[in-house]
């Protein structure tokens, strides 16, 4: 064995550990319902208002064995030919439900034009078409068969329990088609793994609520393909309807057994429980146990799982059937009854005995309890296994307390919940005046309740304790003025307030003798300059009245009224593009006119 052998293998066997624990069957199977309501989306393509919709529903009713009616009309659609793969493949299929033969010029033709394509387009609905054309070929399509397996490359894993195609089911449906339909025309084996198949066949289960004639088509000749093919049948291994909840009463799994389409399976003849682990831990608690087969279902096979005596909870089955494994999951339910319940009041600071009365289930106190905020409201109960006579827990144990008025509109309900102990017993303790405010001081008569539920449990109950007289003390002050707050239900519906948005407000502006006081000092240099101008004189004989000189002054000027703008009205953005402007223009100017004053007074020193 070569290096790249040894390397294919080594991933093979790796391959096989990893997908051991992946179930090998699928989880359900085509049900009479299924086929029923399937039909009746069909049925509505053969008023020929849409041509797919009338290919769908003939393929859709030839799958399921139904008689197909009108289908002298569906000639149309072997008219037209084309150079695309999809036009090719629905000329060559139109032409091979005609039973006519196709030239063996054309088929030559078909190869090399198919060829061609795959080298331009290898995706999965090229090559889904071209293994339909190549199976109508005969042994001129084998080129297509070497194109399988990187077709399945190309599948989606999704869970690890499904296998699909980018485009969903029509992409998939017609892929895995043409793949055994190739397979079967060649005489070969379809390169595909057994757990391929298996999770294929899951995906087009899960797909099995489709509403179009399209859909149901594709759907119902997937199903067909997997379920009759020669090299591999699926094996469904799932739980019936009635075998998922065990108990004393009904104490049989039922494991239904069978192929795709519902039906029996002759290979099978032996199916095990090989382990049952409950939730939670991985202790084997059934090991190497075989189903009985029922007599009226070759479908059907039981175990009585409540001979091992198990504990309450959600079990795992490892079944397996020939070669198919799967992995179940039923509910043990059992029976809770209350052993013994006390109830009473006792003094909140716990100076004296509480004082309580025994109830058994499911009577009724025979007289009110009555107490006020000195005291509190106690109840102590044991819950225990009904047939195994053991205490037990429950995810659910709640003490509900509501006023016997429940018309009255400030009616309560409260619920407390039970805790148990180290010795499953559950204690409730309610001090009267601390849970005041939950009861909106609204002293009178309250109606008890013990609720216990929980999901193993056939009997979760609500059991009616008694009437308890409860006697709230006064609210304080600051509770009055909440009063209406709490007695009111919150509505929903009502308008809600206003949103108000509340910007940070302006920093303080100082008086304003002291901004004209700092305006005056800012504006006093340039009276300052006209002063000292107007003192030691000005002499503008020598100003040059050249175009720069006037530009230059203008655009200084320009900028010192930018500026005052900018001050008073503008943002920086803004009069920073002013600027640009008028800054390039003075600074052009500028530049000329000091270079024209530097040359005259070269001049005037030459003279």
């Amino acid at each position: 064995m070569n290096f790249f052998g040894a390397i294919l293998l080594l991933a093979l066997v790796v391959g096989e550990l990893i997908a051991a624990d992946v179930p090998t069957s699928t989880n359900s199977y085509l049900t009479k319902d299924d086929k029923l309501r399937l039909k009746k989306v069909l049925e509505p393509g053969f008023k020929f208002q849409d041509l797919a919709s009338l290919h769908y529903a003939i393929v859709g009713y030839k799958h399921m064995k139904e008689p197909i009616k009108l289908i002298g009309s569906v000639k149309t659609i072997l008219d037209k030919d084309g150079s695309t793969v999809a036009e090719l493949y629905y000329s060559v299929s139109a032409m091979n439900l005609l039973n006519q033969k196709i030239p063996d010029v054309t088929v030559n033709k078909l190869v090399k034009t198919l060829q061609l394509a795959l080298k331009k387009d290898d995706s999965p609905l090229n090559l889904a078409y071209v293994f339909h054309i190549a199976a109508n070929l005969g042994s001129s399509g084998s080129f297509a068969f070497n194109h399988i397996e990187d077709a399945m490359v190309q599948a989606d894993e999704v869970d690890g329990r499904y296998l699909q195609f980018e485009g969903g089911l029509s992409v998939t449906s017609l892929l895995v088609n043409g793949v055994f339909k190739l397979s079967q025309s060649l005489k070969k084996k379809a390169p595909l793994t057994q757990l391929q198949i298996v999770k294929l066949a899951n995906y087009f289960l899960s797909r099995r609520s489709v509403q179009t004639p399209k859909g149901v088509a594709n759907f119902l000749s997937s199903i067909n393909t997997l379920a009759t093919n020669e090299f591999y049948k699926p094996t469904c291994i799932t739980l019936k309807e009635d075998g998922v909840v065990i108990s004393v009463k009904q104490p049989f799994v039922h494991i239904k057994v069978c192929d795709l389409l519902g039906n029996p399976v002759p290979s099978i003849s032996n199916v095990i429980a090989n382990t049952a682990t409950k939730e939670g831990d991985d202790v084997v608690f059934v090991s190497k146990k075989n189903f009985e087969a029922a007599s009226n279902d070759k479908t059907v096979y039981s175990l009585n799982f409540m001979t091992s005596t198990p504990e309450p909870g959600f079990y795992k089955i490892a079944v397996s059937a020939g070669s198919a494994t799967n992995t179940v999951l039923i509910k043990v339910l059992t029976e809770v009854k209350v052993s013994s319940l006390e109830i009473g009041t006792a003094d909140a600071d716990q100076t004296t005995q509480a004082k309580l009365v025994k109830v058994a289930h499911p009577e009724k106190l025979k007289e009110k309890i009555e107490a006020d905020s000195q005291q509190k409201l106690v109840i102590r109960f044991l819950l225990k296994d009904a047939f195994k006579d053991k205490p037990m827990r429950v995810h659910q144990a709640f003490v509900r307390l509501s006023t016997k008025d429940s018309t009255n509109k400030n009616s309560q309900e409260i619920i407390f919940v039970a805790e148990p102990d180290s010795s499953h017993t559950y204690k409730f303790d309610m001090q009267v005046g601390a849970e005041s405010k939950n009861f909106a001081y609204q002293s009178g008569d309250y109606k008890i309740e013990l609720i216990i539920g929980d999901a193993i449990l056939s009997n979760s109950f609500e059991w009616t304790l008694g009437t308890i007289a409860l006697k709230f003390p006064e609210p304080s002050a600051s509770d009055v003025a909440d009063k209406s707050t709490y007695r009111q239900k919150p509505n929903v519906y009502t308008k809600k307030p206003e949103i108000k948005h509340m910007f940070r407000e302006p920093d303080k502006r100082p008086p304003e003798y002291v901004s004209n006081l700092f305006s005056g000092l800012c504006i006093a240099p340039i009276f300052l300059l006209i002063f000292l101008w107007a003192k030691i004189g000005v002499n503008i004989s020598n100003f040059p009245f050249s175009i720069s000189a006037i530009t230059f002054h203008l655009g200084l000027g320009g900028i010192f009224v930018l500026f005052g703008v900018f001050w008073l009205q503008l943002n920086m953005f803004t009069t920073l593009r002013y600027l640009s402007i008028l800054g390039t223009i003075t600074f052009l100017a500028g530049n000329k006119m000091l270079s024209q004053i530097a040359k005259n007074r070269k001049l005037s020193a030459a003279r």
